[in-house]
């Protein structure tokens, strides 16, 4: 390892180490509203039926109160909801932790010299505090947790006991004292844009999920707690298997089921309400494998994270929570030096490329399944290689939006200062390389990893998803490096921007591809502008250039064409002639009954719908509101009468397209007779990334690799179809599955069959989707389908 590699990568931990101690740079995510942001204006909520619990609009005052009175609280503001509420982080300790950095110097000297020194002094450096942070409430009807850090922060803002005392001298308290400000006015589960943001931290679309984010990577907490409801007796994590490789478990388990248990024994001594521990008390079904969850998450960041799942809904939900935390707190003050040792070894485990450690057998012992603790750890690549541009790179816009999702994440991404070979391979300087010997490898590799494929495994029932690869489902080109090799690199702070590039010379029009999200919002710009956009539905050759099947046209204006170049970063070429068979576009009305992914990335991609119910569709709306497009996941054909049916018809002998996704939009169309055919489906949890044969000649899936990847959740696919069906993507032969959890996929009899296929029914076009395009948001890499599919219907 070179000299100055080691020196980055010593800067890195050293900087984490500082932050463990210091919390990072006070305010540096800070967001301020135009005004003080203790000024809210009521408004309607919804509050808790089951208690008085406090509104939203009360929080920032009561905080500014808490804040005025006490000098142990801090409060900044670290970002906005959807609907532009504040999120309010406080932070709590004894009062010198605001302005006493000096006597951590000499560990952050060290680190920059020797990390298993800075170990050794921890041990005996006494006079420090522990970064702990609490969520409160993600899920936003979830009310106790809000109420819960309220009552935690105005204990420790002015009581003076013993406790009190040991916790402040121990503990830096962050607080996200309401994490879905939207949810909780409106009385959801979910934000204003419909998404259970404690399944957005793997993808992060959400602006609420963001600021967390920024949080956890600055103050790299050794504890997260996520306040949660309801399950009785109450629940405290940690989970039950299969645990995910990529963390360092055996750290991470010798502390979690201790302090577990003195949550345990807090709650009791407290309330007199028991408790019970997935790891300790149950098999399995309640496991730590994804991502997406914000403990899991804030796990690759070095924390000990819990979920909290408070038994009651009323006063007694906010005394349950409050007192587990309390337990937490104390063991924390008590164990904070051998917990903090622990949680930097997880740092230099990867900083110095260690092997990871199986889980002890005498914790083992403790748990009543070890069936699957062979999935506990993983040999680390040496590195991924990310090329930046074509050829080598099918996707640059995604490849950078990687490369920053990355850094954003404290994931430390390099460049080449050189050209290089891999596996035969000639890659240019400027390529991108995420060596896996840095701190959060475990991160690193969590999100560019393909997954590994857990349905062998009998017996086993999983949470939630249990396969994604950020590489796979974007749709991004990236090599592993399972040896190192010489290779001289630099850090970046963040990826080049992609850069699109205009022929010269006058033109008669310009083209550009549909190879990427970026093309479908400035098609969706130029439209909404009223700019000429036309659609190639055959592929044309001009002047030696070969063009695909769904290629983008416009009037050969250069001043556009430079926006397209340099705005999207598109590839914009000179056309001597307009090619024949091409279709004018324009922005379709589109009425959509579908999920929160759906919705989400139809706004990303700059079209704009109308949702719509069974009711609507039973009164007609499909015919008397002028729509193009009517886009399905959640409306069964059951649910429509008769007059709901015979305006669905109408709508499509004029001309009105439909889209029908997953295992509802399809069996409504077939149901219907708009489109003839027979499938199979799994069942409806079964999840994950598969290989997908893609069809680029196809107007659905027009120039897209014919080797590629979707995710499915409740896959559906199809065994036969009828006359004029035309397929667009197949599942691959053979293994097709890549990672998840779908039980007896092999015998699913699914390999080789269609999963995207469309049919035109006089002016009409019927589009069914058995794989998940928009799924949570996160696979980019097919979100073009929906956005082909309605163009395609244009006429």
């Amino acid at each position: 390892m070179s000299t100055k590699r080691i020196s980055s990568l010593m800067l890195i931990v050293c900087l984490i180490l500082l932050s463990l101690f210091t919390g990072g740079i006070a305010g540096a995510s800070t967001v301020r509203d135009a005004g003080p942001w203790w000024r809210t204006t009521p408004e309607p909520e919804v509050p808790s039926p089951h208690y008085d619990s406090i509104l939203y609009s009360e929080i920032g005052p009561k905080l500014r109160e808490i804040e005025t009175t006490s000098n142990r609280v801090r409060v900044e503001v670290i970002g906005q909801s959807v609907e532009g509420r504040n999120l309010f982080l406080a932070i709590v300790s004894a009062p010198e932790a605001f302005g006493r950095l000096g006597q951590y110097q000499a560990i952050r000297q060290t680190m920059l010299k020797d990390p298993e020194k800075a170990q050794e002094m921890i041990d005996r450096f006494g006079d420090f505090k522990v970064p702990v942070f609490i969520n409160a409430s993600i899920h936003g009807n979830e009310y106790p947790g809000v109420d819960a850090a309220i009552r935690l922060i105005e204990k420790l803002a002015y009581e003076d006991s013993e406790e009190v005392r040991q916790i402040l001298e121990s503990v830096i308290l962050l607080v996200n004292v309401v994490q879905n400000p939207d949810g909780r006015v409106r009385g959801t589960r979910a934000n204003a844009n419909g998404f259970d943001l404690n399944r957005d931290f793997i993808t992060q679309s959400q602006p609420e999920t963001r600021a967390t984010v920024r949080v956890l990577t600055e103050w790299n907490p050794m504890v997260v707690l996520d306040l949660h409801g309801f399950v009785n007796p109450m629940l405290i994590e940690p989970c039950t298997p299969p645990h995910n490789p990529n963390y360092e478990y055996d750290l991470y388990i010798k502390w979690a089921l201790d302090l577990a248990r003195a949550m345990e024994a807090e709650l009791f001594a407290q309330t007199g309400f028991k408790a019970q521990i997935p790891f300790r008390d149950f098999a399995e079904g309640w496991d730590d494998w994804p991502p997406i969850f914000v403990p899991m998450y804030a796990m690759y960041h070095g924390a000990y994270g819990h979920t909290l799942e408070t038994p009651y809904r009323d006063e007694r939900g906010v005394a349950a929570h409050f007192a587990a935390v309390w337990g937490a707190l104390k063991f924390v003050a008590a164990h904070r030096q051998e917990m903090i040792r622990d949680q930097i070894e997880i740092f230099r485990r990867g900083f110095l490329a260690l092997p990871q450690v199986a889980i002890p057998e005498e914790i083992l012992a403790q748990t009543p399944y070890d069936q699957y603790n062979d999935l506990t750890t993983i040999e680390f690549p040496a590195a991924y290689v990310i090329p930046a541009d074509a050829p080598l790179q099918a996707n640059p816009h995604e490849a950078a939006r990687l490369v920053d999702f990355l850094i954003a994440n404290d994931v430390q991404v390099d460049q080449a200062a050189e050209p290089f070979s891999l596996d035969g391979t000639r890659y240019p300087k400027g390529t991108y390389i995420v060596w896996m010997d840095q701190p959060k490898r475990g991160l690193a590799n969590t999100i560019l990893w393909s997954g590994w494929d857990i349905s062998t495994y009998p017996g086993l029932t999983m949470y939630d998803i249990s396969g994604w690869s950020h590489p796979l489902l974007w749709g991004v080109s990236r090599s592993i490096m399972t040896d190192r090799i010489p290779v001289k690199t630099y850090p970046i702070q963040r990826a080049d921007p992609v850069q699109g590039f205009r022929d010269g010379g006058p033109p008669k029009a310009y083209a550009y591809l549909p190879t990427s999200n970026a093309a479908i919002r400035a098609t969706n710009d130029l439209l909404s502008r009223g700019v000429t956009v036309y659609r190639a539905y055959q592929p044309f050759t001009d002047s030696n250039q070969a063009f695909g099947t769904g290629t983008f046209v416009i009037p050969g204006i250069p001043a556009l064409a430079n926006e397209l170049a340099n705005q999207y970063g598109l590839h914009v070429y000179a056309l001597s002639r307009m090619p024949r068979d091409l279709r004018p576009l324009r922005l379709p009305k589109i009425a959509v009954a579908a999920d929160e992914g759906v919705r989400f990335v139809l706004k990303e991609l700059g079209f704009t719908y109308t949702e719509v119910t069974a009711r609507d569709l039973n009164a007609g709306i499909l015919t008397t509101g002028g729509f193009d497009a009517f886009v399905n996941s959640t409306i069964s054909y059951g649910s429509l009468d008769s007059r709901g049916r015979s305006s669905l018809a109408a709508f499509v002998a004029g001309g009105g397209d439909y889209i029908g996704i997953g295992r509802t939009g399809i069996p409504f169309a077939v149901s219907a007779g708009l489109l003839s055919a027979t499938y199979g489906m799994s069942t409806a949890r079964d999840n994950g990334v598969v290989q997908v044969i893609y069809n680029p000649l196809d107007p659905i899936s027009a120039q897209y690799p014919a080797f590629s990847h979707g995710f499915v959740y409740g896959p559906v696919w199809f065994t036969s179809l009828g006359p004029g069906v035309e397929v667009s993507a197949r599942l691959s032969e053979g293994a097709f599955f890549v990672s998840g959890f779908w039980r007896r996929w092999e015998a699913s009899g699914a390999a080789g069959r269609p999963i995207v296929v469309h049919r035109s029914v006089g002016a009409a076009e019927i589009t069914l989707m058995g794989l998940n395009p928009t799924f949570r948001a996160h696979p980019a890499h097919t979100f073009r389908l929906l956005a082909n599919a309605l163009y395609t219907g244009l006429r």
